[in-house]
């Protein structure tokens, strides 16, 4: 409750940190705002969708020859952005948390990098089997009935929110193991 309490008045205190932390919350703040209107555009563009997350995989942008996004790859993107940008902001404070506290948020993470990383293979495994059964030459027309057949998930769309939170899980993994072992430096740097 304390650090709670802490992060809330050095954020509300914004002229006390120093330039760099500005910038990665910026970056932070702007980057999760794309995102997420990336996200309620296209849920409200395609209301009526029967397969779940297929809003997201619908259109392409093409902003340079022979380069084509999806919008669930820009939501990809600036999601992880804005996750290592907030992580790199909250640095600091994350340096003073007991190590007991660090070394248990290393563990949560890496329990949902293997996690992730189960969902990966078998979401890749199915896809490639559905492609070799059904002779679809256009991947993202797939899709999966399993758990729920009332409910089917696009293969793209799951493939691609599966391998952002393996990112961030791993980054995550990563940021933490250098705040343990003392790696990162006390002045944010």
């Amino acid at each position: 409750m304390k650090f709670t309490r802490y992060l809330v008045i050095r954020i509300l205190k914004l002229h006390t940190f120093n330039f760099s932390r500005k910038i990665w919350l910026a970056i932070s703040i702007i980057s999760g705002f794309v995102s997420l209107n990336i996200v309620i555009y296209y849920i409200l563009k395609y209301p009526d969708i029967v397969i779940y997350g297929e809003q997201f995989i619908m259109d392409e942008w093409s902003p340079i020859m022979f380069i084509q996004f999806k919008p669930i790859t820009l939501i990809f993107f600036f999601t992880f952005i804005c996750w290592g940008s907030l992580l790199q902001f909250i640095k600091i404070e994350l340096s003073k948390i007991n190590k007991n506290w660090i070394d248990f948020a290393i563990l949560i993470s890496f329990l949902v990098f293997l996690a992730s990383l189960y969902e990966l293979f078998f979401n890749f495994a199915l896809w490639g089997a559905l492609m070799t059964i059904t002779n679809v030459e256009n991947p993202d027309i797939l899709y999966n009935k399993f758990p729920n057949p009332d409910t089917p998930v696009s293969l793209v769309y799951a493939t691609k929110i599966v391998i952002l939170i393996f990112s961030i899980s791993v980054y995550s993994v990563y940021f933490l193991h250098n705040i343990r072992s003392g790696r990162t430096q006390k002045n944010g740097k």
